[in-house]
């Protein structure tokens, strides 16, 4: 860097459209300020005439420097906006990765529209099948960064979900999450609640996301088709107050929104709702120790609780061919 040097930066925006940001250097004094002129190659609201960015930086103290940024000589109020919140986003991300949260390994945007949800791989096919601009249309006008109202109704009816997570093999795991309507909490705009509870005690979900906090969820209606799809990032919750709003979870993931969007469900099978498992939270058999854990296989290594669950009373094990049986008839 020196001044009357230049630089350029590249980049693609949400819709696939390229842009190109180049400017010169005009002051640098190490390490307190930069100054540059900004020029907005491409079409959209941040178009216009060359522009001025400076940054000054002051130190206060042992590892802490405030920063303040000006982008001065922008000929219209509505790109003073819009980069008002595009340099908003681009603070954020320095922030971020100066002190990374252990539990937010992967940065979430704070605004949807500013990460692509295409790849160059998607755009591959996109181009093999012409649907490039339809893709971009459907980014840009279905996926948000936020729940509206009438997506958060729709969550708090569900009682069941799909959840994926990347295990430490990059293989994605699918989980099916079930419980009373509304067990999936939604705690604002951009944060949801999933309890965990007690299962197969592999903790596959969980485990993958101390690797990797991203996760994928999908809900489905299947009596009046209609899908919703999430992108977020999760930190486990297991203190009292979390595990209060949600009875019978032995922890909750505490979802991060990064991105929702809505689906077609013209592919969606019409099943009728019979009945809720009589296994979940509040129900009558809520407190019964899972059939798969009397199998003889299992008895010598069960967790204490679920041995001082089993009732004295009751001394009979099965053998796995009982169990696959059960299976057969949808009695476990």
């Amino acid at each position: 860097m020196r001044v009357g040097g230049r630089f350029s930066l590249e980049g693609c925006n949400p819709d696939g459209r390229a842009y190109a940001v180049s400017g010169e250097y005009l002051e640098i004094v190490p390490p307190r300020r930069l100054a540059m002129t900004w020029h907005f190659a491409g079409d959209g609201p941040l178009a216009g005439p060359p522009s001025r960015v400076e940054i000054d930086l002051r130190p206060l103290g042992v590892d802490v420097t405030e920063l303040t940024l000006s982008h001065t000589r922008l000929d219209r109020q509505d790109t003073a906006d819009r980069y008002r919140a595009a340099w908003a986003i681009c603070l954020e991300r320095l922030r971020w990765s100066t002190a990374p949260k252990p539990d937010a390994a992967v940065f979430a945007p704070p605004l949807g529209a500013i990460s692509n949800l295409y790849g160059p791989r998607h755009r591959v096919f996109q181009e093999a099948f012409e649907t490039g601009n339809l893709a971009n249309r459907l980014r840009s006008l279905s996926v948000t960064s936020e729940l509206t109202a009438t997506q958060q109704a729709f969550i708090a009816r569900q009682d069941l979900v799909f959840i994926t997570s990347v295990d430490h093999r990059g293989f994605p795991t699918c989980s099916y999450k079930g419980g009373a309507r509304g067990f999936v909490r939604v705690a604002g705009p951009r944060v949801i609640e999933l309890p965990s509870y007690d299962g197969n005690g592999m903790y596959l979900t969980a485990g993958n996301r101390s690797a990797n906090p991203k996760l994928g969820l999908l809900f489905i209606d299947f009596e009046t088709p209609h899908r919703l799809r999430l992108h977020g990032t999760a930190r486990i919750a297991r203190d009292a107050r979390d595990l209060e709003r949600h009875p019978g979870a032995e922890l909750v993931l505490k979802v991060d929104i990064a991105e929702v969007f809505v689906n077609c469900p013209r592919y969606i099978h019409r099943y009728r709702r019979e009945a809720t498992s009589g296994f979940v939270p509040g129900r009558a058999r809520a407190g019964e120790l899972p059939a798969w854990k009397r199998i003889d296989l299992f008895a010598d290594v069960l967790p204490d609780r679920d041995r001082r669950a089993i009732d004295p009373r009751d001394t009979g094990t099965m053998t796995l061919a009982d169990y696959r049986l059960l299976l057969e008839r949808g009695e476990t």
